[in-house]
């Protein structure tokens, strides 16, 4: 192939590839390599959006009928009989010569070797370790017994007629314990019997299909005479029917089928899958493009095209990172786009139980309805809307308690244990980090059972040594549950601050306390004009992150009060099942888990969560002048 270069033909690859993709790679700018993954690409996309295939949706679990209430053979052979059908007696002929053929050959020799195997089992390898001169005779005998068998069904198959129907049903019942022939006879039949179905279906399709309940594409196609299990539908390939289900979250079906059900929930993952595909789709098309006029610039530059070696090359040069990168951009959008775009989606849907949940019960889409029942007061008496208000304050106020007080607390101990007057600080530190060291799920156990306001031992203590006289309801009053929560979370949480801000404190140069004492420095002023600083400037980061954590710290509440106890506002909790401790994150736990399930609820929470707190985290985090690349 000539390697000269025309520019003015070069001009056209990038129309040229915006149309066929690799193809124009390849035409115009001899990228083979490059140009045969383009167009691999672009024929596999095409395929799942022409071609595909729609089952046709039995009513009952007699899979081996194509439709409900299917004429029998006799009853079809009478009708076309009497329509005076002319390749009838064809058809008879070849089906009866099938018939005759599978059961003077194949069932014969099967349903022989099927009893072989059997007498072989049971009566012949228990004598193989045993007795060897028995175990010799056995499988001497049940060889005869097969050849035996073998003459007799030979004999008992030829005395039969395969042109009566009767005789036919006759020859079977010899072979029916047999599911592998039985399932092989009705192959044999099937196409024989589906071209009796199809002409009465063209001769009188009302009368064939008259109480079929499939889908009404297939309706169609019987009525022009097409009786098949499946049948081709262009255009219904798996990335448009994905799309279609995306938006419809299917139609209800005459079935009881549960495999044959529409399921809302699988369409819409599809759905979101086959838009994942599109995006790919869409961006390797603009990587097309734009790879086209590069090299066009190239070739024009170098003047030559590229030799197979060089392409080699530069894609291995070029695309290196490319490649490698891609594996965990498809995995991230599979495991994590996925995911998130599904949570998002269910949110304007009513995915709820018990009236909608698939497949028995469609999902439909709802638009907005589920936002206005969780933020407005005018549905209903208000509960959702007040409930939401009360939960948010709550875990804004939470977030923010469980997060400061857990760093400060364990930034003073921190500080303290740095001073050198303190004796065996590692001694402390140990004892310190013991808390953090136990499971939390255990400790939070252990603090249920500390705080239980009947027999808990704190109550029984205080009340023995007389400092109350009734005991203090730590997790069965709202606000002193709520106290009791942020106060066991300090217990928790505040060894791992001490942690981070001890190693964050022990980097910082004694040279800069030597300067300040020299300056005539107090304690004090050393610990706000240099620790407090280089601390914060490396730990911000990490207490937003904490921030954010607490606003999703299910583990907390969860082991502890459970979410409990009930709002002081009668009724809120028995409509809504959220409790007074209850943080967004544990009353979506509950919306999902307890009966009725509110999935939808429960999404618009997380939606809502997802969209406040990560601006705001982001937003926080690159404002710190740890992320602004040191600036102090």
């Amino acid at each position: 192939m000539s390697n000269t270069v025309n520019p003015e033909k070069l001009k056209n690859a990038p129309v040229a590839s915006s149309c066929f993709m690799g193809l124009g790679q390849i035409l115009y700018l001899k990228q083979y390599i490059r140009g045969a993954l383009f167009a691999l690409v672009e024929v596999v996309m095409l395929c799942c959006i022409i071609f595909g295939t729609k089952k046709i949706i039995p009513a009952n679990n007699k899979e081996n009928s194509y439709l409900n209430s299917i004429p029998s053979v006799e009853e079809m052979v009478d009708f076309l009989s009497e329509a005076d059908y002319k390749k009838l007696d064809k058809v008879l002929d070849k089906r009866a010569v099938a018939v005759e053929k599978f059961f003077k050959n194949v069932a014969v020799k099967e349903f022989a070797n099927f009893r072989y195997q059997e007498e072989l089992l049971d009566d012949v390898e228990p004598l193989r370790h045993e007795d060897k001169e028995a175990y010799r005779e056995a499988l001497a005998e049940a060889k005869s017994n097969r050849i035996d068998l073998i003459a007799e069904l030979k004999e008992t198959f030829a005395e039969f007629d395969y042109t009566d129907f009767s005789d036919i049903e006759s020859a079977l019942d010899e072979i029916i314990d047999d599911d592998v022939l039985t399932e092989k006879f009705e192959k044999t039949i099937g196409k024989y019997d589906s071209q009796l179905a199809k002409a009465m279906a063209r001769i009188s399709p009302e009368e064939f299909d008259e109480n079929y309940d499939g889908c009404s594409l297939c309706k169609r196609a019987h009525k022009h005479g097409r009786r098949t299990t499946v049948h081709r539908a262009w255009f219904r390939g798996p990335i448009v029917t994905s799309l279609a289900g995306l938006i419809t979250l299917g139609d209800k079906q005459n079935t009881t089928v549960t495999k044959y059900m529409d399921h809302s929930i699988f369409m819409m993952i599809n759905g979101i899958f086959a838009l994942i595909i599109i995006a790919f789709f869409v961006f390797l098309y603009i990587l097309n493009i734009n790879s086209a006029k590069d090299a066009v610039k190239k070739i024009i530059k170098i003047g030559h095209f590229q030799t197979m070696k060089e392409a080699k090359n530069d894609i291995s040069q070029n695309s290196f990172a490319t490649i490698g990168i891609a594996p965990s951009i498809v995995m991230i959008a599979i495991f994590s786009v996925i995911p998130l775009l599904f949570s998002a989606l269910v949110a304007f849907t009513n995915y709820s139980s018990p009236e909608h949940i698939p497949p028995n019960n469609l999902v439909d889409w709802v638009g907005l309805q589920n936002f206005v029942t969780m933020f407005s007061t005018r549905v209903g008496g208000g509960e959702w809307a007040k409930t939401f208000g009360w939960t948010a304050i709550w875990t804004i106020v939470w977030a923010i308690f469980a997060t400061f007080t857990c760093f400060f607390v364990g930034f003073f101990y921190a500080f303290v244990l740095q001073d050198k007057r303190v004796v065996i600080p590692s001694f402390f530190r140990t004892v310190y980090i013991l808390p953090y060291a136990i499971p939390t799920m255990l400790s939070l156990f252990v603090w249920a059972n500390l705080l239980n306001g009947t027999v808990g031992p704190i109550n029984r203590t205080l009340q023995i040594i007389g400092l109350i006289d009734q005991p203090i309801p730590w997790l069965s009053d709202p606000w002193v549950a709520k106290g009791a929560l942020i106060f066991v979370n300090i217990w928790i949480g505040f060894p791992y601050s001490m942690i981070l801000t001890t190693s964050s404190m022990t980097a910082i140069s004694n040279s800069l306390y030597e300067a300040a004492v020299i300056d005539g420095a107090t304690k004090w002023q050393q610990f706000k004009s240099i620790t407090y600083p280089l601390v914060m400037f490396q730990l911000k980061p990490t207490l937003i992150m904490q921030f954010a954590g607490n606003i999703n710290n299910f583990g907390a509440v969860f082991f502890l009060t459970g979410g409990g106890p009930n709002m002081p506002q009668p009724g809120l909790t028995t409509v809504t099942n959220c409790g007074a401790t209850d943080l967004l994150i544990s009353w979506i736990y509950k919306l999902t888990m307890n009966t009725p399930s509110r999935y939808n609820l429960a999404s618009v929470l997380s939606l809502l969560v997802f969209v406040v707190l990560v601006p705001f985290a982001l937003y926080n985090y690159t404002r710190t002048k740890s992320f602004k690349e040191g600036e102090v």
